[in-house]
C-alpha cells in the first residue's frame, strides 16, 4: 500500500454479492446480485471497480440479520456478544466490549481524522463508532440524502479524512417485490433491478467525489454487505412466491434450496441467498497485483481485517484480510 492511503468503506444493506448458478428471473437475467449483474453488463460502475479491483465471493456464515451482519463487518468476528446495544458506552476496564475497525484505527492513529455516516444503532462501540464524528440517522434513512446531503458535503469540506464509513440502507426495504420487470418502474424501489441501477448511479457519484483533487490514487474503496435475500428458493416458495421472480426478504432459515417452479418441487442445489454477501476492494491505492483478481471463497468477517490491513492497523479478529488471502493464493 502507499504510505498515505485512505479507506472509504461503503456498506450496502441486503446487497447480494453472488447467486446460485443457473437461477433466472427472466431469460438471461439472474436474481439481482453484484457478480451476476456484472457478468451481464447491467451495473457499469460496479463493474469498473470489479475489473480494476478484487472481488470476493463472501458469505455470512452466522445470523443473516442486519444487527448481527453489521457487527461482523465492524469487528471481523462472529462471536461478538450482544447486538444492537449501547452497553459498551462509555467503555470501562470491566466492560470494554468489542472494538470495531474504525475505533481500532483511531486508537492506532489518534491524529488522523475519521468519520462515520450510518444509522443510529451502528454508532455504538462494537459497531462503527469513532470518537471524531459519528452521524447516526434514523433507520431506513434514504440513500440519496445520506450521501448527497450529509456525507458528500462533509467530506468535501474535511478532505483530510483518513477513514470514512458510509452505510446506505434502502435496498433492504426493496423486498416482497419482483426482482426484475422489462419496463423500469417510475419508483426504483418497486423492483430490486431498478434499485440496483439506482445504487450503481450513487456509486458513480461516490467515485466522482473520490477522484476529486487527485484523491483516487490514494484511496482504497471497500464495498460490503451484511446479508442477501431469498428468491427462487424453498423459503421464497413458502412465503408465497409462484415464480423465481419474487424477492422474499431474508428471514430464517437462511439455508434453503433452489426451487423449480415449473416442476413445483425443490432441487438439490443450495441457494442460501441471505448468506451471499458482497466483498469488493478497489480504488487507485490498490496494488497492481490485486487488480482483476477473484477470491472464490471468503467470509463477511474478512472485510474488517482487510480495512485494518490496508491502514497498517493491528486488529486481532477471527477473519483474515482479503489481501493476505490473495497473496497466499499466488
Amino acid at each position: 500500500m502507499i504510505d498515505d492511503v485512505r479507506v472509504f468503506y461503503l456498506l450496502i444493506d441486503q446487497l447480494a454479492g453472488h447467486w446460485a448458478e443457473g437461477v433466472e428471473v427472466a431469460p438471461g437475467i439472474p436474481p439481482v446480485n453484484v457478480w451476476g449483474y456484472h457478468q451481464i453488463g447491467r451495473i457499469p460502475h460496479f463493474s469498473e471497480l470489479i475489473d480494476n479491483g478484487l472481488f470476493a465471493f463472501t458469505w455470512n456464515r452466522e445470523k443473516c440479520l442486519t444487527a448481527s451482519g453489521v457487527k461482523y463487518l465492524a469487528t471481523g468476528c462472529y462471536n461478538v456478544g450482544p447486538v444492537q446495544t449501547g452497553d459498551y458506552y462509555p467503555r470501562t476496564e470491566d466492560n470494554p466490549g468489542p472494538v470495531g475497525v474504525m475505533e481500532a484505527a483511531k486508537r492506532h492513529m489518534p491524529d488522523q481524522h475519521m468519520v462515520t455516516f450510518t444509522t443510529a444503532y451502528w454508532i455504538n462501540p462494537g459497531y462503527f463508532y469513532v470518537p471524531d464524528i459519528s452521524h447516526g440517522m434514523p433507520g431506513g434513512f434514504p440513500d440519496d440524502r445520506m450521501w448527497g446531503e450529509f456525507a458528500l458535503p462533509y467530506l468535501q469540506k474535511r478532505r483530510d479524512w483518513k477513514v470514512a464509513h458510509v452505510y446506505i440502507t434502502t435496498m433492504d426495504m426493496v423486498s416482497l417485490c419482483p426482482s426484475y420487470t422489462p419496463d423500469p418502474p417510475e419508483d426504483p424501489r418497486e423492483t430490486k433491478d431498478a434499485y440496483m441501477h439506482h445504487l450503481d448511479e450513487i456509486l458513480k457519484e461516490v467515485m466522482d467525489y473520490l477522484h476529486e483533487d487527485n484523491g483516487w490514487e490514494r484511496t482504497l474503496l471497500v464495498i460490503a454487505s451484511d446479508h442477501g435475500y431469498h428468491a427462487g428458493c424453498t423459503v421464497a416458495k413458502e412465503k408465497g412466491a409462484t415464480t423465481a421472480n419474487y424477492c422474499a426478504d431474508h428471514p430464517p432459515p437462511y439455508d434453503c434450496h433452489v426451487y423449480d417452479f415449473e416442476k413445483d418441487k425443490p432441487t438439490d442445489m443450495a441457494s442460501c441467498g441471505p448468506r451471499r454477501t458482497t466483498g469488493i476492494v478497489s480504488g487507485g491505492a490498490l496494488p497492481e497485483e490485486f487488480r482483476g483478481r477473484v477470491i472464490r471463497e471468503a467470509e463477511i468477517i474478512d472485510i474488517a481485517p482487510t480495512v485494518a490491513d490496508a491502514l497498517g492497523v493491528p486488529f486481532p479478529c477471527e477473519g483474515k484480510s482479503l489481501l493476505d488471502a490473495e497473496r497466499q493464493r499466488k
